[in-house]
């Protein structure tokens, strides 16, 4: 096999994107010569705006791309035309699945659900099992397609003068000092992993009067209600960047930063791609979400999990950071 022309697809949310980076890299590294294509979500291309190891980033909005069957014929009409010799579509879709079968492209890699059997290059999804790390289900799934892994080191791209604004941003909030502040991000966009805003302050708090660092609370603009929930139970204005970084500039920040406190989100996962330790708050027994899938890949981070995420201490979370700041 030595496809001309590739098309990988995964249109869910940038967390999950970003830990398809080790397999996307990994087919660049087998087909050095191809023409790679992902296809991506509308919310996520900034994940991978400037990806080496990709060509072309094509972006949908699936509401409105697959509204009707004339807009759902002309999206395959636009792959059949671009000729692609393989597709791997690593988050399950009928409509990927039906599409990439239609175009007629050659080579079909997927999951045996949700249309599989149009595939020919399929696995059986046991992601649901949490049985191995996502970036490990990833890998598998180019396996199947022929591919041995390149490696498994999460990336993510950040620009000079994105790294340039965050660190004007930076100074004007006062963090003069590389690597003297954490980073806390509250807010997630499933409730069952919502860890407590009363608890996020009172660790605000304990870190910066007890550990001497500064906290600086950060996250997307429809998170800034979180943070000012944090900042008034804990009678702490903090710094607050919250809705103030794009994506990109987010990951420079965390790069200055000595660590990220966060809850199970898509930060987690930028923190530990641009190599930022993680102290990550999980709750183990959700269904298909436990830190075993989907907790910081590698090693230097620290899960606090529990049952349920509610059950989580503050003594717990600041015994954790401690940890991972006086080491």
């Amino acid at each position: 096999m030595n496809p001309k022309k590739i098309l990988l697809i995964r249109t869910d949310r940038i967390g999950e994107l970003i830990l398809t980076a080790p397999a996307i890299n990994s087919v660049r590294a087998a087909f050095p010569e191809a023409e790679i294509s992902l296809i991506v979500s509308a919310s996520s291309f900034e994940a991978v705006e400037g990806m080496r190891s990709v060509d072309k980033v094509l972006v949908i909005d699936p509401a409105s791309e697959f509204s009707s069957l004339r807009k759902v014929l002309e999206f395959v009409l636009g792959l059949r035309k671009k000729n692609f010799d393989m597709a791997v579509i690593f988050n399950p879709s009928k409509l990927m699945n039906l599409a990439v079968f239609l175009a007629g492209i050659p080579v079909r890699a997927g999951y045996d659900r949700k249309l599989g059997f149009l595939l020919n290059r399929r696995i059986a999804d046991r992601k649901f099992l949490c049985e191995k790390h996502e970036v490990e289900y990833n890998l598998d799934l180019i396996k199947a397609s022929g591919i041995e892994p390149l490696g498994k080191d999460l990336s993510f791209d950040v620009f000079p003068a994105d790294e340039e604004t965050a660190g004007v941003i930076a100074r004007t909030a006062g963090l003069c000092s590389r690597k003297k502040f954490i980073v806390v991000h509250a807010a997630t966009s499933n409730p069952e992993k919502v860890w407590p805003a009363d608890r996020f302050a009172t660790l605000c708090n304990m870190v910066e009067a007890g550990l001497g660092v500064k906290v600086v609370l950060a996250g997307g603009k429809d998170e800034e209600r979180v943070s000012q929930e944090v900042k008034d139970k804990a009678g702490n204005p903090f710094c607050d960047l919250t809705g103030k970084l794009d994506l990109k500039e987010f990951a420079a920040l965390l790069r200055m930063a000595i660590l990220l406190v966060s809850c199970d989100s898509g930060p987690v996962h930028v923190s530990v791609a641009v190599g930022t330790p993680v102290v990550a708050l999980f709750g183990e027994s959700r269904p298909g979400g436990s830190s075993r899938r989907w907790g910081p890949y590698g090693t230097g981070h620290t899960v606090v999990g529990k049952p349920a995420v509610i059950d989580i201490s503050v003594e717990e979370v600041f015994e954790a950071v401690k940890a991972r700041i006086l080491q």
